[in-house]
């Protein structure tokens, strides 16, 4: 094409000697990294390797009152303060994650201000929702990375993803070698955490699937194969809907990625959809799941626990709600933080009072009873956009793999924290929020660059060749 157009149109000299024009990809960062930055990871990604690999226990390692995430966040906030300061002022704008997350850590501050309880209570209540500042953190670093950056970020995550599958496999097949190992906090080592495992077990399937096409196909699939199976050994069925969620994400991503459905594509899900039905049944978590239904099949202890952890939530849900909403300073603003509304409004009974829960299972509840209807808001309004830029994500082809992994990370934990206890934990807010920020400045880089940009052919590599 481009030979043809040269030959029809001679370049003059000048025209010649000109560079052709690079098109960014929808997803590129707004300034051009150079070649140290180019080679650089995301901000905040070690620390996100390190949860997502060590999950809850590993969240618990720590050396006196340090734990291990909060060091690797803080060191990752410095070094990205000084290299800031060191580069100085970019060429070009780089785009934050918005204004919702700004306002959501605006109302978690206000409501610090107003603590009249114990401090140091107050303080881990609103860790949760201080971690949204993440975003920040990885929204600059993504803009300011490049490609050989962004493939090593997703390399090291992909590594992080791998090390939780092995230990997860242990820890299916060999519980009383998993009883033996020492104690971490109130924890132990490769001790599951049934909800928030199995979600990144389906991050890893759906990463695996995206790489079949890479070549491998086989390695990638058995990887695949491996993680859907473990998660399907766990009784958990919020993990099971992240799992499905995942692959059929994935699944779709890769077809987008391809420019149109292809048939291997509709094969690819056919068979996941497939070997999901014909697996799900004899499963743990299948059996729990299909356990909701009076007339199944399972046994009567598997129906009436899975029966009864349902009623239990939706009654602690229900108290949860009346209490808040009974006051109008409480359904404005919330409790705050430091006050245990679980307990204040009996809703810690159905689940187990003096288990130390302080949760109701679901960060929508969470949010409200603790910042009201205007912390309800925010969080719904980011979650919303959140999905939305999912979904356009899916549509139209992520711009790159990690992209395509943090949507992944976003769908996955999104599921498992409107039914556990997962954003308001740090093992599940880092990751969240790390990946929130990359995928809300990369729309909102995109976004700009449409409207700075005239929309151009994308066979047309320079400017004359625009003009013949």
């Amino acid at each position: 094409m481009t030979a043809r157009v040269d030959m029809a149109y001679p370049r003059t000299d000048v025209a010649a000697r000109m560079p052709p024009v690079r098109h960014r990809p929808s997803g590129a960062s707004a300034a051009e990294p150079g070649p140290a930055a180019d080679r650089r990871r995301v901000a905040g990604v070690v620390a996100v390797t390190v949860l997502l690999a060590g999950s809850r226990w590993g969240s618990h390692l720590h050396v006196g009152p340090l734990y291990i995430g909060d060091f690797l966040l803080c060191a990752a906030f410095l070094a990205a303060t000084w290299t800031a300061l060191l580069s100085g002022k970019g060429s070009e704008r780089v785009h934050g994650p918005g204004a919702l997350i700004g306002l959501l850590l605006l109302v978690t501050g206000f409501r610090l201000l107003t603590v009249q309880d114990d401090l140091r209570v107050a303080l881990r209540d609103a860790a949760p929702f201080a971690y949204v500042a993440i975003a920040y953190l990885s929204a600059g670093a993504y803009q300011r990375s490049g490609d050989r950056g962004r493939e090593r970020t997703v390399r090291l995550l992909h590594g992080g993803l791998l090390l939780h599958l092995a230990w997860m496999v242990v820890a299916t097949l060999a519980p009383a070698f998993v009883a033996t190992l020492p104690s971490v906090g109130s924890t132990r080592v490769f001790e599951i955490r049934t909800d928030f495992d199995v979600a990144v077990l389906g991050v890893l399937a759906g990463l695996s699937i995206l790489r079949m096409r890479r070549g491998r196909i086989w390695l990638h699939a058995s990887v695949t194969a491996a993680a859907l199976v473990t998660g399907l050994a766990q009784v958990n069925r919020a993990g099971l809907f992240s799992c499905c969620a995942c692959v059929l994400v994935a699944v779709m991503l890769r077809a987008a990625g391809d420019g149109r459905l292809r048939l291997r594509a509709v094969l690819l899900g056919a068979i996941a959809v497939l070997a999901t039905v014909a697996v799900l049944p004899i499963s743990p978590a299948g059996q729990r799941l299909l356990a909701l239904n009076e007339s199944a099949t399972a046994s009567s202890e598997l129906v009436e626990n899975a029966q009864g952890t349902t009623r239990a939530r939706l009654i602690a849900w229900e108290r949860v709600l009346t209490y808040t909403l009974d006051d109008p300073v409480r359904s404005a603003v919330g409790v705050g933080f430091g006050p245990d509304f679980l307990q204040r409004s009996n809703g810690d009974l159905p689940i187990g009072r003096g288990m130390g829960v302080r949760s109701p299972h679901n960060y929508l509840l969470t949010t409200f009873a603790r910042l009201g209807f205007v912390g309800l808001t925010i969080v719904v309004a980011l979650l919303a956009s959140l999905v939305t830029i999912a979904v356009r994500t899916v549509r139209r082809g992520p711009p790159d793999e990690l992209t395509s992994l943090c949507v992944l990370l976003v769908v996955s934990l999104l599921i498992v924290a409107l039914l556990g206890v997962i954003l308001e934990s740090p093992f599940g807010a880092a990751p969240f929020f790390w990946a929130a920020g990359i995928l809300l400045a990369g729309e909102r880089s995109r976004r700009a660059r449409v409207r700075r940009e005239p929309e151009q052919d994308p066979l047309v590599s320079s400017p004359q060749e625009a003009i013949a």
